[in-house]
Protein backbone atom coordinates (compact mmCIF):
# COMPACT_ATOMS: atom_id res chain seq x y z
CA UNK A 1 0.00 0.00 0.00
CA UNK A 2 1.54 3.61 -1.07
CA UNK A 3 1.60 6.00 1.86
CA UNK A 4 -0.26 9.22 1.78
CA UNK A 5 3.14 10.89 1.58
CA UNK A 6 4.04 8.98 -1.39
CA UNK A 7 0.40 9.90 -2.94
CA UNK A 8 0.75 13.50 -2.65
CA UNK A 9 4.65 13.57 -4.08
CA UNK A 10 3.27 12.27 -6.74
CA UNK A 11 -0.11 14.43 -7.18
CA UNK A 12 2.80 17.46 -7.25
CA UNK A 13 4.69 15.79 -10.33
CA UNK A 14 1.48 15.01 -12.40
CA UNK A 15 -0.18 18.63 -11.57
CA UNK A 16 3.05 20.14 -13.13
CA UNK A 17 3.14 17.82 -15.93
CA UNK A 18 -0.68 18.86 -16.76
CA UNK A 19 0.40 22.38 -16.04
CA UNK A 20 3.18 22.44 -18.42
CA UNK A 21 0.62 21.21 -21.36
CA UNK A 22 -1.84 23.45 -20.23
CA UNK A 23 0.54 26.55 -20.40
CA UNK A 24 2.35 25.38 -23.75
CA UNK A 25 -1.41 25.93 -24.98
CA UNK A 26 -1.47 22.18 -25.89
CA UNK A 27 -4.12 19.31 -26.16
CA UNK A 28 -3.97 15.98 -25.33
CA UNK A 29 -4.05 14.88 -28.60
CA UNK A 30 -1.35 17.92 -29.91
CA UNK A 31 0.96 16.75 -27.54
CA UNK A 32 0.52 12.98 -28.57
CA UNK A 33 0.78 14.36 -32.16
CA UNK A 34 4.18 16.32 -31.39
CA UNK A 35 5.29 12.97 -29.14
CA UNK A 36 4.21 10.29 -31.91
CA UNK A 37 2.15 8.42 -29.32
CA UNK A 38 -1.75 8.04 -28.80
CA UNK A 39 -3.65 10.45 -26.78
CA UNK A 40 -4.27 7.60 -24.59
CA UNK A 41 -0.36 7.44 -23.18
CA UNK A 42 -1.00 11.13 -22.61
CA UNK A 43 -4.39 10.66 -20.90
CA UNK A 44 -3.04 7.79 -18.74
CA UNK A 45 0.20 9.23 -18.07
CA UNK A 46 -1.69 12.83 -16.54
CA UNK A 47 -4.13 10.46 -14.28
CA UNK A 48 -0.54 8.89 -12.88
CA UNK A 49 -2.11 5.44 -14.54
CA UNK A 50 1.21 4.85 -16.09
CA UNK A 51 4.40 6.17 -14.97
CA UNK A 52 6.38 8.77 -17.20
CA UNK A 53 9.87 7.66 -17.01
CA UNK A 54 12.95 10.54 -17.17
CA UNK A 55 13.80 10.19 -20.73
CA UNK A 56 10.06 10.39 -21.53
CA UNK A 57 9.74 13.36 -19.58
CA UNK A 58 12.77 15.31 -21.55
CA UNK A 59 10.45 14.33 -24.63
CA UNK A 60 7.50 15.88 -23.19
CA UNK A 61 9.24 19.10 -21.95
CA UNK A 62 11.06 19.76 -25.15
CA UNK A 63 7.85 19.46 -26.87
CA UNK A 64 6.30 22.15 -24.63
CA UNK A 65 8.82 24.29 -25.86
CA UNK A 66 10.75 23.96 -22.79
CA UNK A 67 13.14 21.50 -20.48
CA UNK A 68 13.81 18.95 -18.23
CA UNK A 69 15.60 21.22 -16.31
CA UNK A 70 13.05 24.14 -16.15
CA UNK A 71 10.61 21.28 -15.48
CA UNK A 72 12.25 20.02 -12.45
CA UNK A 73 12.98 23.87 -11.17
CA UNK A 74 9.28 24.66 -10.94
CA UNK A 75 8.42 20.89 -9.51
CA UNK A 76 11.01 21.60 -7.00
CA UNK A 77 9.44 24.90 -6.57
CA UNK A 78 5.86 23.20 -6.21
CA UNK A 79 7.18 20.68 -3.49
CA UNK A 80 8.92 23.80 -1.49
CA UNK A 81 5.46 25.73 -1.60
CA UNK A 82 3.91 22.58 -0.51
CA UNK A 83 6.50 22.02 2.31
CA UNK A 84 5.98 18.21 1.88
CA UNK A 85 8.39 16.51 5.13
CA UNK A 86 10.81 13.99 3.99
CA UNK A 87 10.82 14.83 0.64
CA UNK A 88 13.46 17.97 0.39
CA UNK A 89 13.83 18.39 4.87
CA UNK A 90 15.88 15.34 4.92
CA UNK A 91 18.72 16.18 2.31
CA UNK A 92 18.88 19.71 3.76
CA UNK A 93 19.82 18.93 7.11
CA UNK A 94 23.08 18.02 6.34
CA UNK A 95 25.59 15.03 7.93
CA UNK A 96 25.05 16.04 11.41
CA UNK A 97 21.81 13.77 12.20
Amino acid sequence: MKSSIHTEKYALFLEELKDLRAQAGLSQTELATRLDVGQDLISRSEAGSRRVDVFELALWAHACGTTLEAFVQRLDERIRSNQLPGLLGEAGQGAGH
